[in-house]
Parts: structure tokens; sequence; C-alpha cells
């Protein structure tokens, strides 16, 4: 007996992923002209999607702004929106447009070392909250060295993007609740005790979770002070909940 067998074709399909991801690269690649950094493709879950980052400042700049859980959303490619409000000029500053949990929009430049010394700085610096850059709370203008100053925060700051990044596409709605509902009931809990509300792969969803609460500002946690680890301590933040 002969099987048949439904066939979609490429465009029932849709792109393939390697091709999304091959065409991510190419702008990217465009967009860093003749500059020689390497260029890092990474989920970014404040950004809600992949994003690529051109040279160690900006990766720098992902992990803190990953970790932080006083930043709600980041744009790491900001030149295009910048442009429509400022112009190309204050554009080609900025690196990054956050926005945080309180409502603030803040642009943010990544320079080497000081003293800043590219041109129209200090015209944006002047520019910012007043006229067409009302809306913009701050400058900010961060160095390599500010960057590097708590490498275990770096270090746990990666972790935690990429437990986090792997359960992208699974609602964590029921994994936080009950995570709540522990750190409630004992006000401070291990990434352990998280992990052991779950059996199997489970455990992993529980895991980013947890994480993303973290990141998100839920909770708070040594992550600062300790890689994380089994023993990594999560704390309720007043009555806020997930």
């Amino acid at each position: 007996m002969s099987k048949t067998t439904n066939v979609k074709t490429r465009g029932d399909r849709g792109p393939r992923l390697g091709t999304q991801l091959r065409g991510e690269m190419a702008t990217a690649y465009a967009m860093r002209g003749k500059c020689s950094a390497d260029l890092i493709l990474h989920y970014s879950p404040k950004a809600g999607k992949d994003v690529a980052l051109a040279g160690q400042l900006q990766l720098l700049n992902f992990l803190y702004c990953e970790i932080d859980g006083a930043v709600k959303t980041v744009n790491y490619a900001p030149t295009s929106s910048i442009i429509s409000t400022a112009g190309k000029a204050f554009a080609s500053l900025v690196d990054a447009e956050i926005t945080t949990n309180d409502g603030k929009l803040i642009w943010r430049r990544l320079i080497a070392s000081e003293p800043d010394t590219a041109k129209h700085v200090e015209d944006l610096r002047s520019a910012v909250g007043h006229g067409v850059l009302a809306g913009v709370s701050a400058l900010e203008v961060w160095t390599y060295e500010q960057l590097t100053t708590n490498p275990v925060l770096l270090r746990s700051a990666l972790r935690a993007v990429s437990w986090m990044a792997a359960a992208r596409y699974w609602p964590l709605a029921e994994f936080k609740r009950k995570i709540w509902a522990l750190i409630d009931r004992r006000q401070t809990v291990t990434f352990d005790d998280v992990l052991g509300l779950e059996v199997g792969s489970r455990r992993a969803l529980a895991g980013a979770a947890v994480l993303d609460m973290t990141c998100k500002g839920t909770v708070r946690s040594n992550l600062a002070d300790f890689p994380l680890h089994a023993w990594t301590v999560f704390h309720r933040i007043g009555d806020r909940k997930c």
C-alpha cells in the first residue's frame, strides 16, 4: 500500500530560521560599516527579540540592562527612532534607549574612556529635557571602566539571560505564581528551592521564571555579589507581585 504525505511548500512555511538570522546579521553588518568590532547575536528578554550587539561595550551594556530590575524595556538599535525626533547627528551618539519601570526615558551613550570628545555631545546634553527632547529624562555616558566595575554581576547576567532565552517560547505565569507563593511564605528562598517546585524539564522553566522576576524587579537577589548557583537567594520586595 502506498503512503501519501502532505508536504508543505517553502511558501507555506515562511522564511527559514537560518534565513531570518542571516538577514538580521546582514543588516547589523551594514550598520557597523568599516568598524572591526565583533557582532554578537543574543536574545534579549527586555527587547523581546534577538538583538545584534556590535563589540564589547554593547555586550557589557546589554548585560547590565537585562539584569537591572529598574529597567523595563531597551532598544539596543535606537538610531532610526531617534533620527525622526532629533536628527542624524544626535542619533549617532546614542547606543541604547532605555525605559525604566517608573516611566523615564533614558538615552545611553557608550565610550571607551573619558573625556568624551565626540562632536555634538555637548549640544545633545544641553538639548535633552527640552523642546522636542522634553520626553528624554537623561543622557547617560558609560565608559568601559564603569561597565566592568562588577564582573560578578556580569557573569550572573549572562547566565540569567541564557536561562530566560531557553524558555522564551514558554508561558511562565503559572511558575511565577508558585514562586511568589513560596517567597511569600518563607520571605527568602534559594535557587535550588525554586527548582524543587517542579520535576523533570519543568525545573528549567521554574528557574527561568524566577530569574525573569528578578530582572523585572519583582523580587531581589544577591546576584550582584555571587554568581548564579544553587544557593543564590531571592527575597520579596514589599508587597509587589508578578
